[in-house]
């Protein structure tokens, strides 16, 4: 008589990755180091944006977390996107994180994103009520796909991206190479830090856009 056996063969989970469908994206510019921004000194310019709708998008309320070591600082809450001083990294900045979805395929929706973020970053640069000088790097700038199934921190996952991320980001250059670096935790979400030698000023680069 033969002996039945029952086995179990593993099988790989399905590749969900979807790049071009990825929605929730964020992007963040870096204060240079001759800035001088706190928290402290935010939160009353975030209620004034809501007051005068200096910013794109339905703003709804202002949250303080600058008691964390690390993260967001400070939060403009809006329905279809998050302004935030953060300092996630050690390295202060400010980002945009979307939250509802855009128009557009992905080299348009960054371009989008671009607008909106160093719109803002604009606006703390020149807003004459802040104590110090204000200045963002117009050559590095972090973005984030808040999205762990579609976009999987891989590097399969950057190779997809790429094509877009360079499309955005030499169109923010005039042409400049940039360097990209993926975080290698595969736990954290998919972040790529953008560099470029070509120096350049926030205005610069916005008019670009």
């Amino acid at each position: 008589m033969t002996k039945m056996t029952n086995s179990t063969v593993a099988t790989a989970p399905p590749d969900t990755t979807d790049v071009a469908n990825v929605q929730r994206l964020a992007v963040k510019i870096f204060l240079d180091d001759e800035s001088v921004l706190r928290p402290a000194d935010v939160i009353p310019v975030f209620h004034r944006w809501i007051q005068t709708r200096a910013v794109d998008g339905l703003l709804i309320d202002v949250a303080d977390y600058s008691h964390m070591a690390t993260g967001p600082c400070v939060l403009l809450a809006a329905h279809e996107g998050h302004y935030v001083l953060d300092r996630s990294g050690g390295r202060l900045g400010l980002q945009y994180a979307r939250r509802q979805p855009l128009d557009g395929a992905l080299p348009e929706r960054l371009a989008s994103l671009g607008r909106i973020l160093l719109g803002a970053g604009r606006l703390l640069e020149t807003d004459t009520l802040l104590p110090g000088p204000v200045r963002f790097r117009g050559n590095e700038l972090e973005c984030v796909a808040n999205d762990r199934l579609l976009a999987p921190n891989r590097a399969e996952t950057l190779t997809a991206i790429r094509p877009a991320l360079d499309a955005f980001l030499t169109t923010l250059s005039g042409g400049a190479v940039w360097t990209l670096t993926r975080e290698a935790d595969p736990r954290a979400r998919l972040e790529v830090l953008a560099r470029t030698p070509a120096a350049a000023t926030l205005e610069t680069i916005a008019a670009r856009l």
